[in-house]
């Protein structure tokens, strides 16, 4: 058997004595306290001299256990240093289910702005109202009113972060941010939303498509506009949560871990019943118990832990990006355009607001709310204890009635 010629390929030191060295991943390494830690890429860097530097910058901080603290020349905490922080902190909230792969990658757009927008070696402390005036006008030449108000929130997260955590970040005082720093007004978003066409299927649109679908689309159809379930809602649904017997759904909305307890309609029970014989064989024993399994044997919404962390930011937006390409929406968009019935802004997910338009008519929203899983922070969701089976029924059958007006 040949011998492997990897190592012979390996850079190897510059020196006997040289403190680092080129780990397989093409970084200056050096093994601390049972974990490696890195100093630069190699190629960029082949005779060690800045990734040493380094070392001896950070030696004391890595041989005592703790993390260096970022800094500029003169050890103050830098825009690029800043965000490779933040973005490590929502990693980590990502692996544990706390954020959402679509939330990650526009945090990873918004730091990028930052550093492009700043400089990646600019001091945090040295920022001030006209460096985020400029930063404002940046985002408004590719984004309109709503937007630019959702990317101002995540820029003002980031500097958040490094003041809550100033003990590691070093920062001494507050990010200001000037008076130009600022929200569009409600005036202008309520007039964006005004010319915006509503995001609603009317109950013949919602019929075709029920008259159209093959399985599983039928029932997650049904299930969409019976009670309110999202994308991810049905691509997560446990077997568990059906009572098909009885005509009752018990499934804490993934999003907000908010109860809910919603009635199934004949339909939606028997349109549920004619799937699971069809039901693939999942691939992934931890995908056993989800009602909705696609043609390959796999589940209609991604698994967080199939998210590689390991090739950094850029890669991991990449995959986040990807993963909000939901399978659910693809399979509606086809359905629609069979039908004739796309528009710009109408998915899967509007069932929802079908389902909350005409589940208001009933005029028991507190009962909208709960099938909804709305999360309810008011005084009078601490006090109410409970909604009776009645007024959830008298919900659902108040939207029955709108989509099937001659069903008994």
């Amino acid at each position: 058997m040949a011998k492997s010629t990897k190592s012979k390929s390996r850079p190897s030191k510059p020196r006997p004595d040289f403190p680092l060295f080129p780990h397989a991943s093409g970084r200056w390494a050096k093994k601390i306290r049972g974990a490696f830690a890195y100093f630069g890429k190699v190629a960029d860097d082949p005779k060690g001299e800045k990734a040493l530097a380094l070392w001896l910058d950070q030696k004391d901080e890595l041989l005592a256990g703790r993390k260096p603290r970022p800094k500029t020349d003169d050890g103050r905490l830098t825009v690029r240093d800043l965000c490779n922080r933040f973005l490590s902190a929502k990693v980590k909230r990502l692996q544990e289910g706390l954020l959402s792969p679509a939330t990650f990658a526009d945090a990873k757009e918004t730091t990028d702005r930052i550093v492009r927008v700043f400089g990646k070696s600019r001091s945090v402390e040295d920022l001030d109202g006209d460096d985020f005036a400029e930063l404002r006008a940046d985002i408004a030449k590719t984004r309109n009113p709503e937007s630019v108000g959702n990317e101002i929130n995540r820029v003002r997260s980031v500097f958040k972060f490094a003041w809550e955590n100033r003990k590691s970040t070093g920062l001494a005082a507050p990010v200001e941010f000037g008076t130009e720093f600022a929200r569009p007004s409600r005036r202008v978003l309520r007039t964006v939303r005004n010319g915006r066409p509503q995001k609603f299927f009317e109950a013949a649109e919602v019929r075709a498509m029920l008259d159209a679908a093959g399985q599983p689309m039928r029932a997650m159809i049904l299930l969409g506009v019976n009670g309110g379930l999202g994308n991810s809602d049905i691509g997560k649904l446990p077997a568990s949560a059906l009572n098909l017997e009885a005509g009752w759904l018990d499934y804490p909305r993934p999003k907000t871990g908010v109860c809910r307890r919603i009635p199934l309609w004949v339909e939606t029970v028997a349109a549920i019943q004619e799937w699971l014989p069809m039901r693939p064989k999942p691939r992934d024993d931890r995908h056993a118990d989800l009602v909705f399994i696609t043609s390959h044997g796999g589940a209609w919404a991604k698994d967080l832990r199939e998210l590689d962390t390991s090739n950094g930011f850029e890669d991991l937006q990449k995959q986040c990006r990807k993963s909000a390409d939901n399978p659910i929406s693809k399979e509606m968009r086809k359905l629609m355009d069979s039908l004739n019935i796309t528009r710009a802004g109408v998915s899967f997910y509007s069932l929802r607001h079908v389902f909350e338009t005409i589940g208001g008519e009933s005029r028991d929203q507190v009962a909208v709310d709960f099938i909804m899983g709305h999360a309810d922070e008011s005084m009078a969701d601490r006090y109410r204890e409970r909604i009776s089976d009645d007024r959830l029924r008298a919900v659902v059958e108040h939207v029955r009635k709108w989509l099937f007006p001659t069903v008994p």
